[in-house]
């Protein structure tokens, strides 16, 4: 639990300091781009909204016979300067006492500058 608290923090933290932007029509845009781009970004598309916001999600779990996950996955986006942005992504899991997050900093085309990640080991680490 506190983890999420913090993971939280960071990402408030993360998205006062990168002024928060309101244009939904650029958001879409850089979000369209970003999920299309990079490898990671692809393998993730099928979990999250592509739009800023939560949903149900089935996480995959990485491992011979391993059950799937039941959680929640989130999207975040703060349009950062002209030409810069932060994409979150957070899945939750373990009634919400677990989570994993990915910090893109990318360039609203859509390329991956680098990738920060907090919290409890992704579920799908070990998934090919």
């Amino acid at each position: 639990m506190r983890q999420a608290r913090s993971l939280v923090v960071l990402a408030a933290a993360a998205l006062t300091l990168a002024g928060c932007g309101g244009d939904e029509h650029a958001e879409r845009r850089v979000l369209a781009a970003f999920f299309a781009g990079s490898p990671r970004a692809r393998q993730l598309s099928p979990l999250f909204p592509h739009r800023s916001g939560t949903i149900a999600c089935t996480i995959p779990v990485g491992g011979a016979g391993a059950k799937p996950l039941q959680g929640r996955c989130s999207t975040d986006i703060s349009l950062v300067k002209h030409n810069r942005a932060v994409v979150t992504l957070t899945e939750t899991w373990g009634r919400g006492g677990l989570a994993h997050t990915w910090f893109f900093f990318i360039r609203r085309n859509g390329t991956v500058l680098s990738v920060v990640q907090e919290g409890a080991p992704a579920p799908q680490a070990s998934v090919s």
